[in-house]
């Protein structure tokens, strides 16, 4: 590079120490924080010998700019500590600084538009305060996320039977959406503006046959499983496999990040769809019809279940779908030391007050549920168990039931006239968590021979199951059989059973650390014994190190008793679609590729098996997490009285919920399938039972979230996470469907 600068050196600046320059450099380049250091380039166009110190040490000094105006406490959270260092945060610099400007430029037929896209979808994920500001103040992408609605969303429909592509720009896009959209926006947007959003997203957000809105088919409850994916021509539905089952490999991208690639799927485009779908149709609430009474005291009590006026007022002021909170760029300021501290860690805790770590198990699900066949190596944490401890509140949109039979069965896509319109309906639910602790057992599940999964109508519970709540502890039992499980309700504050002495999963983890500590004591014997030989042949050194050929002492590992290494073969895009194949999901990176092969040969950097990390989870013996919950009474008045029941999938976090009606058989059972979207809003798609389980049955959106401690109501004398205390016992299948 020296050789393509003309200025001489100069004896002032020749005398100045290299720590120096980097300190003038960095306070240049953080003049304005906000996108590229701007005022940087003119300093190495000084001199030659400020030019000749700054690119010997560009490294050190793009990583130090890189710490002061990015985010970077995710990445050493999901990637470890190895993973982040000068090289990977200067390539990172240089990565999302170029992603940036050509955002900035808003050109949606660049070639680097699914990259960038990917980019400021994971600076996202990544947000603590600064990124966000670089992606909206700076970056506009506001303004590109709307011109990418208005004209790419529906891109290439012609050769989908009408029907949109998942693509993942679309996916990308509409998530983004989401992230980007603040009170202010969303207040301001007009009613044509918001129509038309809705619009765009109405084919995503309520045909789930086509925009399936889980990583794998909700009917499987044990995951991961070798025979997860179906035979060849078993297609149902006009649009094939339903539930969906989708090929990992043509699911599974490579995105350059931190100077390595990360095998990583698109987020879901029917989950985010629906999420902004119900988002944008509760930003104008109901008025509250003045034929009804005004309140609970006005009511007459011969009306039975019927809402007041004040229950439409109460149910306008809550949000299924809580907005983005972006943070703010000093928010450590406000820490505590000891805060600080946990916060500047490696490990996840679910303490921890980042923004970013509450999108910690989003990512985990984005990085390690595209396969349900295999289980991959370093799986992380996909659900953080308490979260569904509480108050939860939200709608459920309910499409016209004929056009929704139609569209479903239609091929060719209908014109948005034919589409079902939806009507909304109120949810409130209490809920309480229980959790299975080892060496307890799991109560199995509800297995269906001929290929039928683990009934997902019945929340993965065998037919018929009773539970019954006896203090802090929930019994499970299935009549006619000896079977009965035991699970803990959660509290706050307050530890469960687990005995490390007597936890199988601890037991194991010990005896793999005691395993490998044997190995690397005969590894070091064998190397004294070798070394001590000096006579030993060559051809006998030979043979006797054929045995250590394995590396007897892997380092340790800690993970679950079924967890398996994974042997799934990425897929790096397919040629020859007959689709603009760069345009639909991210081919090669070959700009990101080109900069991580320059800043790796500057300077040698560890092969790939050295940023091979390992995560070391403390056991907390939970094996299962069962959900109840119910109406309380101040709602049920309202909005009828019901009954929830669950259970969360463990391998990729999927909540299914049954509600069973209490005081009146005629109204159906109903069963929510979603996920925790950045541990605070529970959307996905709720469905009707049905006795035929080849039945499609009638779905639509709901999105509920957690109510304020302050703001959720409480029945008398108890408290919304208290488990109840008389005992009940409920049997599902005593109640009508």
């Amino acid at each position: 590079m020296s050789s393509l600068y003309h200025q001489p050196s100069s004896p002032f600046c020749s005398r100045l120490p290299h720590d120096v320059i980097l300190a003038v450099a960095l306070e240049l380049a953080t003049i304005d924080v906000l996108g590229p250091p701007r005022h940087l380039p003119p300093l190495f166009l000084t001199c030659r010998y400020l030019n000749d110190v700054l690119n010997s040490r560009k490294k050190a000094l793009f990583a130090r700019i890189y710490r002061c105006i990015f985010d970077t406490r995710a990445a050493i959270r999901r990637l470890g500590a190895r993973a982040v260092n000068n090289t990977t945060l200067a390539f990172q610099l240089v990565k999302q600084v170029s992603a940036l400007k050509r955002l900035r430029d808003g050109d949606l037929d660049s070639y680097n538009l699914t990259s960038d896209l990917w980019t400021a979808y994971i600076m996202l994920l990544e947000n603590d305060g600064r990124n966000y500001s670089h992606l909206v103040e700076y970056a506009h992408i506001d303004v590109l996320i709307d011109r990418f609605m208005d004209s790419r969303l529906w891109s290439f429909r012609e050769g989908n039977l009408g029907w949109p592509v998942d693509s993942t720009p679309s996916s990308l896009v509409v998530w983004m959406l989401w992230f980007t959209m603040s009170p202010e926006r969303l207040a301001g947007m007009s009613e044509e503006r918001r129509g038309k959003i809705m619009d765009l997203l109405r084919p995503f957000a309520l045909v789930p046959v086509m925009y399936y809105p889980f990583h794998a088919p909700d009917v499987r409850f044990e995951l991961p499983d070798e025979d997860a994916l179906p035979e060849p021509g078993e297609e149902v539905t006009p649009f094939g496999f339903f539930p969906t089952y989708r090929e990992p490999d043509m699911v599974v991208e490579q995105v350059w990040h931190y100077c390595r690639q990360v095998s990583i799927m698109p987020p879901l485009i029917g989950l985010g769809a629906k999420m902004v779908f119900v988002m944008l149709a509760e930003a104008v609430p109901y008025d509250a019809p003045t034929m009804l009474a005004v309140d609970r005291a006005h009511a007459d009590p011969a009306d039975g279940v019927r809402p007041t006026q004040a229950d439409f007022i109460e149910w306008a002021a809550v949000k299924g779908v809580q907005l983005y909170n972006p943070g703010s760029w000093d928010w450590l300021d406000g820490l505590t030391e000891e805060q600080r501290l946990l916060e500047d860690g490696v490990s996840w805790r679910r303490n921890l007050k980042a923004i970013s770590a509450a999108f910690d198990n989003d990512w985990n699900r984005l990085t390690g549920c595209y396969d349900p066949r295999h289980d991959l190596p370093l799986r992380r944490v996909v659900y953080t168990f308490g979260s569904l401890t509480g108050m939860f509140a939200g709608r459920m949109q309910i499409p016209d039931l004929f056009r929704y039979r139609d569209v479903v069965q239609a091929q060719q896509m209908p014109e948005l006239t034919e589409f079902p319109m939806v009507v909304e309906q109120p949810v409130y639910v209490n809920l309480r968590e229980h959790h299975c602790i080892d060496p307890e057992v799991p109560v199995p599940t509800g297995y269906i021979a001929g290929g039928l999964g683990d009934d997902v109508q019945n929340a993965y519970f065998p037919r018929p199951f009773e539970y019954r709540q006896v203090g802090n502890t929930l019994r499970i039992s299935i009549p006619g059989t000896r079977i009965s499980a035991r699970y803990e309700t959660y509290v706050e504050g307050r530890p469960n059973s687990h005995n490390p002495r007597t936890c199988r999963i601890c037991i194991f983890n010990q005896e793999e650390d005691e395993r490998a500590l044997r190995a690397r004591v005969e590894a070091l014997q064998q190397e004294a014994v070798d070394e001590s030989d000096g006579e030993m042949s060559v051809d006998e050194e030979e043979y006797e190190d054929d045995g250590m050929d394995e590396d007897p002492a892997p380092r340790s590992r800690r993970k679950s008793v079924s967890s398996v290494d994974s042997d799934v073969t990425y897929f790096f895009g397919d040629e020859s679609n007959p689709l603009y194949a760069r345009q639909l999901r991210l081919e090669r990176d070959r700009d990101a590729e080109a900069l991580a092969k320059e800043l790796m040969d500057e300077e040698g950097v560890p092969d790939e098996d050295d940023y091979q990390d390992f995560i070391e989870n403390e056991c907390n013996g939970i094996q299962d997490i069962i959900i109840t919950g119910e109406v309380l009474p101040h709602h049920g008045e309202a909005w009828h009285h019901y009954r929830f029941y669950g259970r969360i999938r463990k391998w990729d976090g999927l909540i299914v919920l049954v509600r069973v009606p209490t005081q009146l058989p005629t109204n159906f059972k109903v069963i929510f399938r979603g996920y925790l979207i950045g541990n605070k809003n529970f959307v996905g798609s709720w469905r009707m039972y049905s006795d035929n389980q080849h039945a499609i049955p009638l779905e639509g959106p709901f999105a509920l979230s957690r109510m304020p401690e302050s703001t959720a109501p409480h029945p008398a004398g108890s408290a919304p996470a208290s488990p109840p205390l008389s005992p009940a016992v409920v049997s599902p299948e005593s109640t009508a469907a």
